[in-house]
């Protein structure tokens, strides 16, 4: 079976990972996958995929990409709307899937989503899947542009074979906005073996911290929707605690302008999940997540999350058995509360070791796997 999967940019993200897990879980499955990305924006980190071990292959494509995969980027795919360079991307896009000859176009973000499907469905691909891993549909854009990417998600999603969603809440939406009821919930691929293998002391000599600190860590991206700006609040009211960021990008300049001594901005890390045993808690402030791969890698290390009662976050306390989530209304002073209540304990037991089985690459590549196997009968029957 060959795959090529589509990914807007290869950033510091969730999605990134992802797609690195599912590209080295479904290779020993048997599945070549060629892993297409766009590139980073200057105010991003991005992800080396070769160093992950996906290696880069050259346009036009050899044998080798025919026969291992790979991962192949396009200079024109980035965020953002430019209809020339878009098309650029697009017309890329499809001499790719010609060349390539996958079974199956799988996509991932909105970006690539749009691009990536339209070219499969014009190179007549047998089976095209997007996975939803968050949307932009509702509080992300303003209320015009909100509502013509809906009416575009809507169209697409007829159109496509196999729609994921990492989430219940995602699904929730995407079935409440009009865009989709065919969504099936696949949690996000986590590999947490770095994790494991990291210990809470060695952690916290990396971090520079004391092991009797009590650490709160934020990981990811300073953006408007991860809501930075309560980092430095909920901060202020805990002196005795420290907050350790773990990510760059627009918000990470307002952060630094509060001087707060125990607000620590250490920039983006490619190996944030090593310094995950370090904390006591993992904060997350979102207005919203798709479902936090942070937050799995937390529990992996035993480390409860603290956020708001928001999409994503609701999802993953549910899944290691946190319960709700602190009322939005509450806002800093309620996660400040929900800090100092926790218990000293480590996060574990069943609920946790549930939520890793499910989130296993291995686990999620076969999954996806068989509905890839399914799509391609039914549309060999229908011919």
């Amino acid at each position: 079976m060959k795959v090529l999967r589509v990914l807007t940019r290869p950033n510091l993200g969730g999605p990134t990972r992802q797609a690195v897990a599912l590209w080295h879980a479904q290779r020993k499955l048997g599945v070549v996958t060629l892993l297409v990305t766009g590139v980073v924006g200057d105010d991003e980190d991005a992800v080396d995929l070769a160093h992950c071990g996906i290696p880069r292959r050259a346009w036009p494509l050899g044998e080798e990409a025919s026969r291992e995969g790979g991962h192949v980027v396009l200079a024109s795919l980035r965020r953002g709307v430019s209809p020339l360079r878009d098309l650029a991307a697009w017309r890329a896009l499809r001499r790719l899937v010609r060349a390539f000859a996958p079974d199956v176009v799988h996509t991932h973000t909105s970006k690539a989503g749009v691009l990536g499907r339209i070219a499969a469905r014009c190179e007549r691909t047998r089976c095209v899947a997007h996975t939803f891993h968050g949307h932009v549909l509702h509080d992300h854009l303003p209320p015009l542009l909100a509502a013509a990417a809906r009416r575009a998600e809507r169209a697409l999603a007829r159109r496509t074979d196999l729609l994921f969603a990492v989430s219940e809440t995602c699904a929730a939406e995407l079935a409440a906005l009009g865009v989709t009821t065919a969504a099936m919930v696949l949690p996000p691929a986590v590999d947490v073996a770095a994790v494991r293998a990291t210990t809470r002391s060695a952690a916290r000599q990396r971090l520079g911290l004391a092991t009797s600190a009590k650490v709160c860590g934020f990981v990811g991206r300073l953006a408007p929707v991860k809501r930075p700006e309560l980092l430095a609040a909920v901060a202020a009211r805990l002196p005795d605690w420290s907050f350790v960021v773990l990510g760059d990008g627009p918000g990470r300049r307002a952060l630094a302008a509060t001087h707060l001594p125990n607000l620590h901005l250490l920039g983006g890390h490619g190996d944030a999940a090593t310094l995950l045993p370090g904390f006591d808690a993992l904060l997350l402030p979102s207005r919203r997540e798709g479902f936090p791969l942070v937050g799995v890698e937390a529990a992996a290390a035993g480390v409860p999350t603290v956020g708001f009662d928001v999409p994503g976050v609701r999802d993953l306390r549910r899944a290691v058995g946190l319960g709700r989530g602190v009322p939005e209304s509450e806002g800093a002073d309620g996660l400040a509360r929900a800090l100092r209540a926790l218990p000293s304990q480590r996060l574990g037991g069943a609920a946790v070791d549930a939520l890793l089985r499910s989130c296993d690459p291995a686990a999620v590549g076969e999954r996806l796997v068989d509905a890839y196997a399914a799509c391609l009968q039914r549309a060999s029957t229908s011919r």
